[in-house]
């Protein structure tokens, strides 16, 4: 038993590790795409983000307002095995309330917490590139 819990402290361990890998692996790419010349390529991995957590809460939002429920019945010969009769009936079994506009909202927010850290790490990057390049003017005319 202590074997076996030893394990997963293991397991989990090495799988936070490796998440916390990737995550400082995806910073640092979004803070190197962002120390480029050009403006554009520090903002795709935020766009990317952003349009991923639109896809969730469309994705959530088609869930919700498409709940239904179906209730058949079937009556078969025994003899034959062919059906006598078929019925099926569909009831709408969720009307949208409030409380589904705030549940998306919530969903929106913490979807897009991956885009704001990515906006913001641009936009410290690209602050500190205006700085140093504002410092190299300075010099310049002080020459």
């Amino acid at each position: 038993m202590a074997k076996l819990d030893t394990m997963s402290i293991v397991v989990t361990a090495i799988n936070l590790c490796l998440w916390l890998a990737i995550l400082v692996g995806l910073i640092a790419l979004q803070a190197w795409l962002s120390r480029r010349k050009a403006w554009w390529p520090g903002l795709v991995m935020p766009v990317l983000s952003f349009l991923m957590s639109l896809l969730i809460v469309v994705g959530n939002f088609v869930f919700l307002s498409q709940s239904s429920m179906v209730s058949g019945t079937q009556v078969v010969d025994e003899q034959t095995g062919a059906v006598v009769y078929q019925a099926q009936q569909v009831q709408q079994a969720h009307d949208w309330a409030a409380g589904d506009t705030a549940r998306l909202g919530v969903l929106l927010l913490v979807s897009n917490i991956p885009t704001i850290v990515l906006l913001a790490v641009y936009f410290l990057c690209r602050r500190s590139q205006k700085h140093k390049k504002q410092l190299d003017k300075m010099n310049i005319q002080d020459l």
